[in-house]
């Protein structure tokens, strides 16, 4: 369930000007809850952020202000206040002390990054997770498109200045939101035309140009960037259009040269995925901050997950996975916390594997429903049972990495079972009438809300116990 974000206004001391800055933010979810704060990028504002909140909302405090000069935040002009990033990183410490925010997992985009990373390096202990997406660290990571910018660096003249207005021009920002993308129509205007109409402010230009100029502090505060991540190994995810014009997947790859255990995923998408792929993204978001953000789950909860913590009577359920399997997964032994909801999940899917969907479908459906939950156990068991089954290897590679599968039937089993988990049981008549098509009947639907609903019950405690994903299902 989504929850709307609060639009609000709080005054921030300034301590450079010595004056105070109404600073524009979105804050969304229960105040309790695990905080996500949302660092935003050029030309944009928290706006971009606007589907990702509510995607995340449901489950974590989610925090996304408008960085001075952007957006619906106080733009001082230029001369006056002086735009660097460590002046912007500043504003933004100040901000999250003022509205009492102590702790945090932060997501940076674009120039959010450098802000972000400076807020990081300055109050590590406050950062609980990083989440980088297309937001730079490493020089690999920088496009030609950064060139005028780099003249800039090296000969700050009036004519070098000038010439990066193009950056400022209505149809450099609809490139930016558009590039990369393999079908525009899904962007939706009011984003670039929001960001236009901030841009074309009277004495924005200066505060753009003026940030253009300083970028080259960001490329000398790598070094100490990647000294934060080496000394306080973040949990970290990078997360990237991989067509993005300005900064290249090498940049995101670059995240694992210091911190080795960095997630690291691509999506065919350009500099704003979020616009076009949403769904994708938010989903390897919630179950990489379910990893590291929910601390009171897993171990804390369940303990060690072993033979030797679960109860006697699940002893003979241990044999009949053992049959299926060759071992009991480790999220067996979570399930068996309760013996007989182990045995009702071993009794649902032997059920399923009677209904009259063909073994490959009954798979898919399974991962579909995993995939809705975000739920990476699921997808791995069952896109390794699809496999042993002998479906091809684009399927079963659909089935690991999310989209469409090329095979109509199973395509039409996939959508069924994701509409069942994601519209909280409420399919639609179109998913009806795709079923039907691919030549299902109504029989095939109940035995896919079976699936789903399996997967409920497991993905669920899966979550609550951290369960480990066991070798014998991780792609080879």
């Amino acid at each position: 369930m989504s929850v709307a974000p609060a639009y609000q206004t709080v005054s921030v001391a300034d301590r450079r000007t010595g004056s105070a800055l109404n600073i524009f933010y979105r804050d969304a979810g229960h105040k309790d809850a695990p905080a996500v704060l949302l660092l935003h990028g050029f030309p944009t504002s928290s706006h971009q952020y606007r589907g990702l909140i509510s995607r995340l909302a449901d489950k974590y405090r989610v925090v996304a202000p408008d960085l001075p000069g952007f957006g619906f935040s106080d733009a001082p002009e230029a001369g006056a206040f002086g735009y660097t990033f460590d002046h912007l990183a500043e504003v933004i410490e100040n901000f999250t002390d003022a509205i009492g925010l102590n702790r945090y997992a932060l997501y940076v985009f674009d120039y959010g990054a450098p802000v972000g990373f400076r807020l990081a390096a300055s109050r590590p202990e406050r950062v609980s997770a990083l989440i980088s997406q297309n937001g730079n660290a490493y020089e690999e990571g920088l496009s030609d498109g950064w060139n005028p910018i780099r003249a800039y660096w090296q000969a700050p003249t009036e004519d070098n200045r000038n010439n990066l207005r193009a950056f400022l021009k209505s149809e450099t920002t609809q490139f930016q939101y558009t590039h990369g993308e393999s079908d525009t129509a899904r962007i939706a205007p009011e984003s670039y035309t929001l960001d236009q109409h901030f841009l074309d402010r009277a004495g924005n230009a200066d505060i753009q140009l003026d940030l253009f100029g300083d970028y080259k502090s960001n490329v000398a505060a790598y070094p100490r960037f990647h000294e934060y991540f080496r000394t306080h190994r973040p949990p970290t995810l990078a997360v990237w259009g991989k067509n993005d014009p300005f900064f290249l997947p090498a940049g995101a790859e670059a995240f694992r040269r210091d911190l080795p255990d960095a997630e690291v995923h691509f999506v065919d998408g350009g500099h704003f995925p979020l616009e076009s792929h949403l769904d994708e993204v938010a989903g390897i978001i919630r179950s990489f901050l379910a990893k590291t953000l929910d601390v009171a789950q897993g171990k804390a909860l369940f303990g060690e997950l072993t033979e030797a913590s679960a109860p006697p009577a699940a002893q003979e359920l241990f044999e009949v996975m053992r049959g299926v399997f060759g071992f009991v997964p480790t999220l067996g032994y979570a399930v068996a916390a309760e013996p007989s909801v182990l045995g009702a999940y071993i009794t649902m899917l032997q059920s399923l594997g009677a209904t009259s969907l063909d073994p490959i479908a009954q798979q898919v459906a399974l991962v579909s429903a995993s995939r809705a939950n975000s739920a990476d156990y699921g997808i791995a068991v069952h896109a390794t049972f699809a496999a042993k089954l002998g479906a091809s290897a684009d399927v079963v590679e659909a089935l690991r990495n999310g989209g469409p599968i090329a095979d109509a039937k199973l395509e039409a089993v996939r959508r069924f079972a994701a509409a069942i988990a994601t519209n909280r049981t409420q399919v639609s008549d179109s998913d009806v009438n795709a079923l039907k098509a691919a030549g299902y009947d109504h029989r095939a639907m109940v035995a896919i809300a079976l699936a789903a609903s399996a997967k409920t019950l497991v993905n669920t405690i899966a979550h609550l116990s951290h369960a480990e994903i066991d070798a014998g299902f991780r792609a080879q």
